[in-house]
């Protein structure tokens, strides 16, 4: 049985906004924390957002690479630990927010230090650390290599983008040091992830269907994008105008030259996925409609209105990837105006579809959800939180067509303080197989918590930090007799043995 067929439930947490010291959350021990308390709460599943390393955007999803880590990621403490950092070399005078990532002092504050540790990394490191980044440097050279040559011009043309670079010059000392940064990251992860293992909790990663245009998997493979012999691009994704936004969205990726990953039985894509299984149990398919079809926009103009839907391969790639890829767990993130053409692909392969319950709720639709092959959630990433968005709705109860205040709180019989908890109990009776909760709603935080506000450049974007001093023993019991009533428990508590945390 696939793990998604199974009854379960999970909360949504970017690394980024565990607590820690250092600025942002990292994988070290408060991530171990955090398994501890998933497992307590008798959680099967941890979602996380993409993991690579994200350009000036600071958004996960926008990454300068599709397969390497986010070195921002990497726990100091666990480098101590493993001495390969003098923690004299931390500059405790620095403090930063425990509620929100200022990213530019922590970029700066956390590159010094990595750069430092890499430096002397020959000297520090075990023979065995030694000898396994030596096979993570062949195991991994198929990106590895590229990735650590777009960091070193990066770096050299003052991290300007690539189609502006005039110096072609590679320095040796920054190729080495990006290899072993993304050798600590993976070491790191690998540690967690076993980890989750342990307690019995599988990881739900994500894959944005495109990549970022000044990334290493652009500048290496032009042939793999819709880009003119300089290597512009000629056409850019994006959405058409719609109710919400009269000129449509326009992303700034590159557009896949389709054809030719078909000739190339969709090599670069096969690799892709294997490197996100390495890592996660299961995927996200972000904007899952692009493997259906895709809107392209010609580049050369501030609007979407001038694009056009053309038809995608998903039924070839998912064909391939199936065959060549064992436990090919993912579920698709079917939201928007999906068409009949989408929920075709979509059930072929049988995937799991999402539903969101603000969205569901705001339409009227109530006691709706009786599909077993579905992920429902509260919100997403880039939802309000449900009391940011409870507070949004108008008190006014005459309207019979809009959801307010009154009628979620006639609908559910509770007070404005439980209406979390029993949106969150709403959804874990529902007869959807997984049901994942962003942990803002848990804790019943209000709008301050929102970690993204889609189609904007708010500092506030991503910034957001979780405060574990917030986890109490009664909440966590709270959220464990909801999994047990509802029967989504996914593991026995006597199959673990106490394990110290790391």
């Amino acid at each position: 049985m696939s793990v998604l067929e199974k009854r379960q439930s999970g909360i949504l947490l970017h690394p980024t906004a565990l607590p820690g010291k250092h600025g942002i959350g990292d994988l070290g021990p408060n991530a171990y924390k955090f398994i501890d308390d998933l497992h307590d709460m008798k959680q099967s599943l941890w979602q996380v957002l993409p993991l690579g390393p994200t350009d000036y955007s600071n958004s996960p999803y926008s990454s300068i690479s599709t397969f390497a880590g986010n070195h921002l990621l990497i726990s100091f403490d666990l480098l101590i630990r493993d001495g390969l950092l003098d923690s004299r070399l931390l500059d405790h005078s620095v403090t930063f927010s425990l509620k929100k990532i200022d990213f530019k002092n922590v970029i700066d504050f956390k590159i010094k230090i990595l750069k430092e540790v890499s430096k002397n990394f020959k000297i520090n490191a075990s023979s065995l650390t030694q000898k396994k980044f030596q096979d993570f440097c062949i195991k991994n050279s198929y990106w590895l290599d590229e990735y650590s040559k777009y960091c070193a011009l990066l770096e050299e043309n003052n991290r300007s983008s690539w189609i502006d670079w005039e110096s072609k010059y590679l320095d040796e000392k920054i190729i080495y040091e990006s290899k072993v940064i993304q050798f600590l990251f993976h070491q790191q992860w690998s540690e967690l992830r076993s980890y989750c293992k342990r307690k019995g909790i599988k990881i739900v990663g994500d894959m944005p269907i495109y990549v970022g245009y000044d990334s290493s998997d652009v500048f290496f493979n032009r042939s793999l994008f819709q880009l003119d012999e300089k290597g512009k691009m000629i056409f850019q994704s994006g959405c058409p105008p719609c109710e919400y936004q009269e000129n449509g969205q326009l992303w700034g990726t590159p557009l896949y030259n389709w054809e030719y990953h078909e000739e190339t039985d969709f090599n670069w894509w096969q690799k892709r996925f294997k490197k996100i299984f390495e890592m996660v149990d299961v995927v996200r398919l972000d904007h899952f409609i692009g493997y259906s079809k895709y809107y392209r926009i010609p580049n050369d103009g501030s609007s979407a209105k001038n694009g056009e839907w053309l038809k995608a391969p998903g039924k070839k790639l998912f064909n391939v990837l199936k065959d060549n890829i064992d436990d090919f767990n993912v579920f698709s993130e079917d939201l928007g105006d999906v068409t009949e053409d989408v929920i075709k692909l979509r059930d072929e392969f049988y995937f799991p579809g999402m539903h969101v319950l603000q969205f569901d709720f705001e339409d009227l639709k109530l006691e709706q959800h009786r599909a077993r092959n579905a992920v429902l959630c509260t919100g997403t990433h880039d939802n309000d939180t449900l009391m940011g968005w409870f507070n949004s709705l108008s008190s006014n109860d005459d309207d019979k067509k809009i959801l307010t205040k009154d009628k979620l709180l006639k609908y559910f019989k509770c007070e404005i303080d439980e209406i979390n908890w029993e949106i969150i109990n709403y959804a874990f009776a529902s007869s959807s197989n997984i049901v994942i909760i962003p942990i803002q709603d848990i804790y019943g935080e209000g709008s301050i918590a929102r970690f993204n506000t889609p189609g904007t450049l708010s500092s506030n974007n991503w910034s957001w930090r979780f405060r574990d001093k917030e986890v109490s023993q009664s909440l966590k019991n709270k959220l464990a007799e909801l999994t047990e009533v509802h029967n989504r428990i996914n593991f026995k508590s006597s199959d673990f043995l106490n394990e110290e945390m790391i």
